[in-house]
């Protein structure tokens, strides 16, 4: 099982101090952590960051040779907190990421991907979102397209959104992204009859929508729906657990499990992020 996240690769910067996280980086970690061959594709620099970033990933396991480098720095979120005590983030523009390439050795990979997942932040810049786009076209149609819309600040567009829910045929999003997709689509303001719309409007297999500690919904192409109250467990932190969920969604539908297994899995896979500090732990045995 081939599975590859495309994307950005960040260090998050607090007041006090840095943690290594990206989307796509999460994603083909928990990939990994449950058996699939998992492959980043993304870009750092060539400057001391770089090089720590290499080392943290070294330590994950993962395969690092779709990683690219160049001459603009290393992505970093700036975190700050206002005087309500509330995070303000700054995603540093005109990184490494900025300007992922589409290698032919990339495009080998992604040609017998079983499952390749992307996001909307990666694609703000024209070179990294032309790089991303045509390795989508490389994937065979037979695969898992997951389209993580994973909003960000201002970086996005309706087009952008709209050429990336056409290749895919998986959508994941949340109860802040979902509302947000309704007015740039002009959809139902029901959220039910809303994801129904863009289940038909983009031949999708797929709608993972997750509402943090509420629930989560698996909708698919049949009309099937899967609905699962989100477990109280003791939160540390909520970093990567909807990159957590999606992965191990996909990684079980991609075993044969029904949606209804997969979902079960997949809501326990994220709660057990969410007990941890960070998103890049090993996954305990009876998790995976």
């Amino acid at each position: 099982m081939k599975i590859i996240g495309i994307g950005e690769v960040v260090w998050d910067c607090f007041p006090e101090g840095k943690r290594l996280g990206g989307a796509p980086i999460n994603f083909c970690f928990f990939a990994k952590e449950l058996g699939a061959e998992s492959y980043p594709v993304t870009a750092i620099g060539e400057d001391e960051l770089g090089d720590e970033t290499f080392a943290v990933l070294k330590e994950t396991g993962l395969d690092l040779g779709y990683i690219s480098r160049n001459i603009l720095p290393t992505g970093k979120v700036l975190v700050s907190l206002n005087e309500a005590g509330v995070p303000q983030y700054d995603i540093v523009e005109n990184v490494a990421w900025d300007a992922i390439e589409c290698s032919p050795a990339t495009m080998k990979l992604v040609g017998d991907a079983d499952a390749v997942c992307w996001g909307s932040l990666a694609q703000r810049s024209e070179k990294s979102r032309a790089a991303i786009l045509r390795l989508i076209d490389a994937v065979p149609d037979s695969s898992l397209k997951v389209f993580d819309i994973n909003i960000r600040q201002h970086f996005y567009s309706t087009d952008l959104i709209v050429e990336s829910l056409q290749k895919a045929n998986v959508l994941k999003l949340n109860e802040d992204e979902l509302p947000l997709l309704i007015s740039l689509l002009s959809l139902s303001t029901d959220f039910v009859e809303a994801i129904a719309e863009l289940i038909a409007r983009f031949s999708l297999k797929y709608v993972i929508f997750t509402q943090g500690a509420v629930r989560s919904g698996i909708y698919d192409a049949s009309g099937e729906v899967s609905s699962i109250n989100t477990p109280k467990v003791e939160v540390a932190d909520t970093v990567g657990a909807g990159d957590s969920f999606t992965a191990t969604f996909v990684v079980n539908i991609l075993r044969g499990a029904s949606v209804s297994e997969s979902h079960h899995k997949a809501v326990d896979v994220s709660a057990y992020t969410c007990t941890q500090r960070g998103a890049i732990n090993p996954l305990p045995d009876s998790k995976k």
